[in-house]
């Protein structure tokens, strides 16, 4: 019997594939793996068959792109939906929580997010971890430390979980008393700056002479 990912080779623009490939997000939502190039098939099939579209479904393709940052899944999966679906909720705030993780904005991302209220976020297992540690990673190569209440309101992680939550990622980080120090890495230390001597000493010599001139 022919695999999902055969049929996908064999005849990619198929109609028929559409409801496996369905199933398929919300097996790797359940299970907590993660197939792009399937989930992509399937946002260009509803682009062939728009009304056959589950917005649903791509609010779920979207929600495991975000959960993939920094990969540029969420930019490409955005693509492929047009824009009367993107205008759509919950598909309108996933692009609003893309923007908000882009440029840094953590604080305002876990406002907005509002994880415990949310019907759709709450519903994909390890959502807030996985938006966690991209965040650290983020912090890791920016920064060589910060104080424990940034580093707290940036994660929303409270008091009482911090040093458990440090303490999870030896390889990246550690508590010193008022403050998260990252490990040193190529991307969070001072650059030495490179100088070229682009002038040679012959192209002086006129410089030299008109000032060495009577």
């Amino acid at each position: 019997m022919a695999t999902l990912a055969d049929k996908l080779k064999s005849n990619p623009y198929e109609a028929d594939l559409i409801p496996p490939l369905e199933a398929y997000v919300k097996e790797q939502v359940e299970s907590g793996t993660y197939d792009f190039a399937a989930n992509k098939s399937l946002l260009k099939l509803y682009g062939f068959y728009p009304e056959k579209r589950n917005d649903h479904v791509t609010a779920l393709v979207l929600t495991k792109a975000l959960m993939n940052l920094p990969s540029t899944d969420m930019v490409l999966c955005l693509h492929l939906i047009p824009d009367e679906v993107r205008a759509k909720e919950p598909i309108r705030d996933l692009v609003r929580y893309s923007e908000y993780l882009d440029t840094a904005k953590f604080v305002e991302f876990w406002e907005i997010a509002n994880l415990g209220g949310n019907e759709l976020l709450d519903s994909v297992p390890g959502f807030d971890e996985a938006i966690r540690k991209y965040i650290v990673t983020v912090l890791s190569i920016t920064y060589q430390k910060l104080e424990a209440e940034t580093f707290m309101d940036l994660l929303a992680v409270s008091s009482e979980h911090l040093e458990a939550y440090v303490s999870q990622w030896p390889e990246a980080m550690v508590l010193e008393g008022k403050f998260v120090v990252f490990v040193a890495n190529t991307q969070n230390q001072p650059r030495p700056r490179k100088f070229k001597e682009n002038i040679s000493f012959e192209g002086m010599l006129p410089v030299i002479d008109l000032l060495t001139s009577p």
